[in-house]
């Protein structure tokens, strides 16, 4: 019997790269899209509350201008985004790779699979973190000194996340 090398795993890890490259690219034309028409946060104009992920985009912004504090200032889970693409790639290529009509046998196997039967909990782990300190950054009015004592960082507003009235409520005059 021929043994197949590790080409079911390089087919499926080309294409699950293919996939998240167009999913990346079609993510980045609606933020344009949405940016020229200065829309801002959907979530924050329909509700009045900041959404989950709010002040990511500022802390990555930070963190590309090497400013760490300001960084989780903002969010202090900024960093969960990498990660938990990292774990639907990972999660994607696993699956092609057991599914894989040619997959290889031993050890490769035994590893995706196990990875295939953690990972949920992972990214369930990532979500409930992430929902957690939302709430606590709802009813801090100083959430931005969360990690720092209270106090923000130099050049961040003390408020990131907060409430205010749904957009949709003064285009009907309420």
């Amino acid at each position: 019997m021929a043994r197949v090398g590790n080409d079911g795993f390089r087919k499926g890890a080309a294409q699950a790269t293919r996939d998240a490259l167009h999913l990346v690219l079609m993510l980045a034309g609606v933020g344009v899209a949405l940016y020229l028409v200065d829309v801002g946060c959907v979530f924050r104009q329909v509700t009045g509350l900041a959404c989950p992920g709010c002040g990511m985009t500022r802390a990555w912004l930070s963190l590309l201008r090497l400013d760490v504090a300001a960084a989780f200032a903002y969010h202090p889970l900024f960093w969960v985004v990498p990660l938990a693409i990292g774990l639907l790639w990972a999660q994607e290529v696993c699956g092609r790779l057991v599914r894989s009509a040619d997959a290889p046998s031993g050890r490769t196997l035994r590893l995706a699979r196990g990875f295939l039967r953690c990972h949920n909990a992972v990214l369930l782990a990532l979500v409930c973190a992430l929902l957690a300190l939302w709430v606590i950054r709802l009813l801090d009015p100083a959430d931005a000194g969360l990690l720092f004592g209270g106090v923000a960082p130099a050049g961040v507003e003390p408020d990131i996340v907060g409430w205010s009235r749904p957009t949709w409520m003064g285009w009907l005059g309420i």
